[in-house]
């Protein structure tokens, strides 16, 4: 028997550093608390195994960090029964690989037309199967917590995607949204909708007045909607983004600061690139030829390389770039440290606000155009509703109170606020049980 209140659809926020799912009622939306933690968001991480286990969130750090030192030798793996004979893309002569990865920053491989997925253990994995572990992750905990197998969702997008071809937009975009449905399916879900992240977080709002704008600050991308209430029911007036995000923010800091004082500026230019992020750095870590061009290179950057890319030092080396980043919100100066690469150097706010003043300035025309596309100044702004984790950035914020007048601007929860109105949306679309069989 169905319970006297069903769900009639979920809303997900797949982010490119966290993810999140709401649970749309006739009556209310409500953003999922993940069993066994407090916490209302999970970390976009994908865990693969050879033996086909996979994870999504911390408890796919948690398996990675038990399995991810396990490695099989090219000689003695199954895949490879007479030291030759094999489909796997890893297999060479005296090699081995190993048994689990991590994966993080999917989101950025969902409009580049170049990317079809990875592959590991003799297995083509499409970014949109990557996608639906996280997907598949967030619908099990919905479902569990609704008693409910709810066939309908709302995916939020970036106005424009991470990694999409500057060239070829429309080819782009319409590869995003179709590895997004992909992903949906695989999860389990029936009807897919999909609404971009800034509308999300405006029609969200319980009460409109006037001239509303909602800035999503992601790890990926920035977004910004305009959402004009003066004369009626609210619409959606402009809506602009670019693929600018948190990660790029680490990047540049990488690329100025850390990179060089770990001495890896000396690598060629495109190794050194690749090594700016997360995100970049696991397609290197998938290509088996890196250890032998690392092996010619020689040196101590390339057995710094070596050891970030093959000792398992990845995961937490990124993470304290992004620490670094994060205290400097509130901390004139701070000390990026990561031990196992004898790094410790100062990073001051000042300095890190200087080299993202481009990436900056680039936000601020963001804002410009979708302002522009609505017919309206920013005299006539009502209220500047502020989302994403990297909207807390004190250079960001200042450059919106130059603007906007800092009393207009609204902080909203940074991880739930987009989520929550893309329940909001599933509301809107489904008034009936949305149930599969």
């Amino acid at each position: 028997m169905a319970p006297p209140n069903p769900p009639v659809g979920y809303g997900i926020d797949f982010g490119t550093s966290n993810s999140s799912v709401s649970i749309a009622y006739a009556d209310r939306v409500e953003v999922l608390t993940l069993a066994g933690s407090a916490s209302r968001t999970l970390p976009s991480f994908v865990y693969l195994h050879r033996a086909g286990r996979r994870a999504a969130g911390n408890e796919a750090v948690k398996r990675f960090l038990v399995s991810g030192h396990e490695k099989t030798d090219c000689w003695n793996c199954p895949l490879a029964p007479y030291g030759w004979d094999t489909d796997c893309r890893q297999y060479r002569k005296g090699g081995g690989c190993n048994d689990a990865r991590l994966l993080s920053g999917v989101k950025h491989e969902l409009a580049k037309l170049g990317f079809a997925g990875t592959n590991s253990w003799a297995t083509d994995f499409s970014v949109g199967a990557l996608v639906s572990v996280v997907l598949s992750r967030l619908k099990h905990e919905a479902d569990n917590a609704t008693g409910q197998a709810v066939g309908s969702v709302v995916l939020g997008h970036p106005v424009v995607f991470a990694g999409a071809d500057p060239q070829n937009r429309a080819a782009s975009d319409a590869e995003a949204f179709l590895r997004l449905e992909q992903a949906a399916l695989e999860a389990g879900f029936i009807e897919v909708a999909f609404l971009p992240e800034p509308t999300a977080a405006v029609i969200g709002e319980h009460v409109h007045r006037g001239v509303e704008i909602a800035v999503d600050f992601g790890g990926g991308t920035f977004d910004v909607a305009v959402l004009d209430s003066r004369h009626g029911a609210p619409r959606v007036a402009g809506i602009a983004g670019i693929a600018i995000g948190g990660e790029t923010l680490d990047g540049i800091l990488f690329e100025t600061i850390v990179g060089p004082a770990l001495g890896l500026d000396a690598l060629p230019s495109w190794l050194f690139n690749e090594l700016r992020t997360a995100s970049s750095v696991r397609l290197l870590m998938a290509d088996p030829g890196i250890p032998a061009i690392l092996a010619r290179i020689g040196g101590g950057a390339a057995d710094v390389a070596n050891a970030l890319l093959y000792e398992g030092h990845a995961y937490e080396f990124y993470r304290a770039v992004e620490s670094a980043k994060i205290a400097l919100s509130n901390a004139e100066s701070t000390f990026l440290e990561f031990a196992p690469l004898g790094l410790r150097v100062e990073v001051r706010r000042s300095t890190f606000e200087s080299m993202i003043r481009p990436e900056l300035d680039l936000i601020a025309a963001t804002i410009e155009q979708a302002l522009g596309e609505a017919g309206i100044s920013t005299a006539n702004v009502d209220r500047v509703l502020l989302t994403g984790g990297s909207a807390y950035i004190p250079a960001f914020r200042n450059d919106l109170a130059l603007i906007f007048g800092e009393p207009r601007l609204e902080q909203r929860d940074a991880f739930t606020a987009v989520v929550h109105g893309l329940g909001v949306r599933a509301q809107q679309l489904w008034g009936q049980v949305a149930v599969t069989p």
